[in-house]
């Protein structure tokens, strides 16, 4: 039976031996960022973790291997949740969640959670992030090649075969006000509609070509750190056509489609 001194030990150590969370998020070869759920900054395994306002779900496993799912709210908003307010970032961003005690002697964290964010919505100040696991690859249906009017590969892929970096233009472009639409006299040399289905790249960030009228370029969604004067890079698109491949591309040898297909069902059409 513990004695009064006893109790007051124990009430002692219990705020020592509470554990901290350590939240990594990260981007494809760009940026990483560092928290942690305690009140004070925290270096682990090289790393500096920031206190932060972080509160998530349980990850919950069970027998039928299905996809584990979690969320984080933030109370007040921090990269990278706060880039979500204007626009919502076609990169993949992957979270890591690790837990361990900071009295612990060696430090070593244990891996609660890996996964990336699926979903992001917004209430006052606060943004909730909606999380899978990385099983979530697993479950994802493998692609076959289809019998299809248009091609079946994917431009400057394996089976493609034309080469990406013959394509690329390299310009310094100038910008709208909400860093929709790029400028470039470089964009103006190929013919309307020639970069559409392409995309630019900025550092790690990449964005669809959507519009391509003389001049101008129009993206899907913003690039959040490109700036006017800034080189990106551009490549044209590809609808799938075989008049593309031939007119565009030269390229009819490695076509992979089926365009003499009917498109209406023969058993069907109206004489």
């Amino acid at each position: 039976m513990k004695d009064a001194s006893d109790t007051y030990i124990a009430k002692e150590e219990a705020p020592q031996r509470k554990p901290v969370e350590l939240y990594h998020i990260w981007r494809d070869g760009g940026e990483n960022w560092y928290y942690t759920s305690g009140d004070v900054a925290f270096t682990y395994d090289g790393n500096s973790y920031v206190p932060a306002t972080l509160k998530r779900t349980g990850a919950k496993y069970d027998s039928q291997l299905e996809v584990t799912r979690m969320a984080i709210t933030a109370s007040y908003l921090e990269d990278p949740v706060i880039k979500f307010i204007a626009i919502n970032p076609i990169e993949i961003l992957w979270i890591e969640i690790k837990k361990l005690f900071r009295d612990q002697d060696p430090l070593e964290a244990s891996v609660v959670f890996i996964g990336q964010k699926k979903n992001v919505s917004f209430q006052g100040n606060t943004g909730k992030v909606e999380c899978v696991g990385f099983e979530h690859f697993l479950k994802m249906p493998v692609p076959t090649f289809r019998y299809q009017i248009t091609c079946n590969h994917k431009l400057f892929d394996t089976g493609c075969r034309l080469t990406k970096t013959s394509y690329k233009i390299s310009t310094a472009v100038t910008l709208n006000a909400d860093k929709t639409q790029l400028t470039s006299s470089d964009f103006g040399a190929k013919a309307n509609g020639y970069f559409i289905r392409g995309h630019v790249d900025f550092g790690v960030e990449s964005r669809m070509i959507v519009a391509h009228i003389g001049n101008v370029v129009t993206l899907a969604y913003k690039m959040v750190e490109l700036a006017s004067g800034d080189t990106v890079d551009v490549y044209p698109g590809c609808d799938g056509r075989i008049e593309t491949c031939k007119n565009k591309y030269d390229n009819v040898v490695n076509f992979l489609g089926f365009p003499f297909i009917p498109k209406d069902n023969p058993v069907t059409r109206i004489p």
